[in-house]
Order: structure tokens, then C-alpha cells, then sequence
């Protein structure tokens, strides 16, 4: 079988959509990346290196480094700006899209195979009673990470001023079921832990408590690391239940301290949200056109195609299956690669 014969499409073009175009077009396969956003690299193009001296396997690199790799592949293509609206399936592919930024924004597709690596969408806080959208210094871990990735620190939105005293809300939409997320969402605990480190490094002044269930094993030499964060980070074991604005503007975090058994009222110039991994919406529409079913949580089901019938040649890998870490998504994408590569009866060596 000649690869270059062969026409793959890839749905989304984040971590996990680039390290599959990255394994598959080594063997010669043709592949089209369709990104409904702006530019790829997804959600984990927002995170910032956390390395204090020596890395801590954050994943923040991995995104970049893949997306190199891609760009310079000749049999990639990449369409940004993609709104899909229709696929037809027989015994192949025919993807229909329109491009958002195009004079001729109709398109079409024709592919062998389909890689669906969607993503998450990020859960919006707004209906918390935290005050995000509403109170200036409240923000997403997600909004954090881009305030340090442009100004290179971590400042105040509404004076631009340095905060003093930081507190991170963990499963801010995972792990609740009354709004149908009852799983947790894996990267959270991670990312907040080593970013209160990276702005603690920064700024070794900066007061930082961290307010949780638990807290999820994440990465190499954990408990080592846990260990270390816990003499520098002020551990309280409660998920607030309100925040209000003082008219200094600090944020009044009021939470019930399982210590002293009292509830308690704490004043912070900033507060981080977790908010958790969602599916995104947009999952139910291709699933409806590929004559897929979804998991209860929206989520797709399994990564695995079908050889014939309904659902041959569909493949899907990443956060489009569930919460997964940076690194998680890169494995899921490489399994999903590979056996895209069988299905389509490419011979390839293994490594």
C-alpha cells in the first residue's frame, strides 16, 4: 500500500491532534489538520514552563515542541478558522467545512481515515458564587497562565499591582454532580501546585493558600514534590462557599476551617479558579453526523474504529475521551495514530 496515496483528516489541531499528524506523517500518509481556532497548539499552548531549576514534567514544552515538528512536515496541511458542517460517510470520507476568515469560506474534504482530537472546553465559573466575570481579580488557572505567559508575572487585573496574598480553588466544576460533572478533571491539582511554586519562586513574599478535597497524584516523584509545596503552601482542606468584594477591591474568601472546626473569613488580592475539563459542545454535532454514540458524560467513548459498518475508519484520542494530562494526551494520540496506521494497512516498524 502506497501511504501517499492515502488522505487522513485530523479534527483539532491541540497537543494531542499534532502529536498524531506528527507520528503519522512519518510513514508518508497525507493529513489534513482542521483547528476551529485561531492557531493550534489547543488549551496546552497556554501553559507556561513551571521547571524551578530542573524540570518538574509539567507537559507545558510538549505542545510547542510537537507543533515544530509539524510545521515543517511537507505532507501536513493545516486549516484554522474551520467550522465543520457536514461529513459524509461511505467508503471513505467527504468532510464539508467553511473557513471563518475566507472569501470562499465552502470547502470539502475527501479522506480515508478520521482522527477526532477535539479537546476539552474549559468550565466556565461564571454561575459560582466566586464572583469570576464579575470581580477583576478572580480568574481562571487558564487566565493565570496567560497573564504570566505576556507579562512574564503574575499581576493584579485590576491595578496591575503584584498580589500579596493568592488563594487557588480547586474542582471549581469537576468532581460536582449537581451540575453533571462528577469526574475529576487530573491536570488541576498539578497545575495550580506548580504554578503557587513558579510565583512563589518569583516572588518569594507572595502569601499562597491552597483550598481542596484532595489532592490527585500528578507526575514523577510526587510525593517528594508534595512534601516540598506543603512548607511553602498554606494547605486548607474546604472548598469555599462564597466570595465577596471589599471596597478596597480584596476579595473576602469565606470557607469553614476543618482545624478549628469555625467558619472563617479570609481577605486575598486574588483568587485562581481550577475550573475543570468539560466536553466541549460541539462534540454531540459530530457524533450526530458520524452516527456515533457518546458517553453520558459527552465525552466520546473509545478511541478504537471499528474495521467495517458504523464507525469504520472513526478514530478518536486525547481530552475528546476524558480529562487527561498534556503527556496522557500525547500517548493516547500515538495509540490512536498506530492504529489508524493498521487500519489503513500502512506498514510501518515499530520503534
Amino acid at each position: 500500500m502506497n501511504p501517499r496515496e492515502k488522505q487522513v483528516a485530523i479534527v483539532g489541531a491541540g497537543v494531542a491532534g499534532l502529536a498524531a499528524a506528527d507520528e503519522i506523517a512519518r510513514w508518508g500518509v497525507n493529513i489534513t489538520l482542521l483547528e476551529q481556532g485561531p492557531s493550534v497548539g489547543g488549551h496546552a499552548a497556554r501553559f507556561n514552563c513551571k521547571a524551578l531549576g530542573e524540570c518538574v514534567t509539567c507537559g507545558a514544552c510538549l505542545a510547542n515542541e510537537r507543533r515544530l515538528h509539524v510545521a515543517n512536515k511537507q505532507n501536513v496541511s493545516i486549516l484554522t478558522g474551520v467550522r465543520i458542517t457536514g461529513i459524509q460517510c461511505a467508503a471513505s470520507f467527504t468532510i464539508r467545512y467553511q473557513l471563518t476568515e475566507d472569501r470562499n469560506p465552502a470547502g470539502e474534504l475527501k479522506a480515508d481515515a478520521l482522527l477526532l482530537t477535539t479537546g476539552f472546553k474549559p468550565y466556565d465559573p461564571s454561575d459560582k458564587p466566586y464572583g469570576y466575570g464579575r470581580f477583576p481579580n478572580v480568574l481562571t488557572l487558564l487566565d493565570a497562565e496567560g497573564r504570566l505567559q505576556r507579562h512574564g508575572h503574575l499581576s493584579c487585573p485590576s491595578d496591575g499591582q503584584p498580589p500579596e496574598r493568592i488563594a487557588f480553588i480547586q474542582c471549581v466544576g469537576s468532581r460536582d454532580s449537581r451540575i453533571g460533572h462528577p469526574w475529576c478533571s487530573k491536570i488541576c491539582c498539578g497545575a495550580a501546585l506548580r504554578m503557587a511554586r513558579l510565583i512563589q519562586q518569583r516572588r518569594p513574599q507572595t502569601a499562597v493558600t491552597f483550598f481542596y478535597i484532595d489532592v490527585q497524584t500528578f507526575g514523577k516523584n510526587f510525593q517528594q514534590y508534595y512534601d516540598q509545596t506543603r512548607r511553602q503552601v498554606r494547605m486548607v482542606r474546604a472548598i469555599p462557599g462564597d466570595i465577596v468584594q471589599t471596597e478596597a477591591q480584596r476579595l473576602q474568601v469565606a470557607y469553614f476551617d476543618p482545624d478549628t472546626r469555625k467558619a472563617l473569613e479570609a481577605p486575598f488580592d486574588m483568587v485562581i479558579l481550577s475550573a475543570g475539563i468539560a466536553p466541549r459542545p460541539d462534540n454531540a454535532i459530530l457524533a450526530d453526523m458520524l452516527g456515533m454514540p457518546l458517553a453520558q458524560s459527552g465525552f466520546f467513548l473509545s478511541h478504537a474504529s471499528q474495521e467495517t459498518g458504523k464507525g469504520a475508519g472513526v478514530f478518536t484520542a486525547g481530552a475528546a475521551l476524558g480529562p487527561m494530562s498534556i503527556a496522557e494526551s500525547i500517548d493516547s494520540a500515538g495509540k490512536a495514530a498506530w492504529d489508524l496506521l493498521n487500519y489503513l494497512k500502512i506498514e510501518v516498524m515499530p520503534k
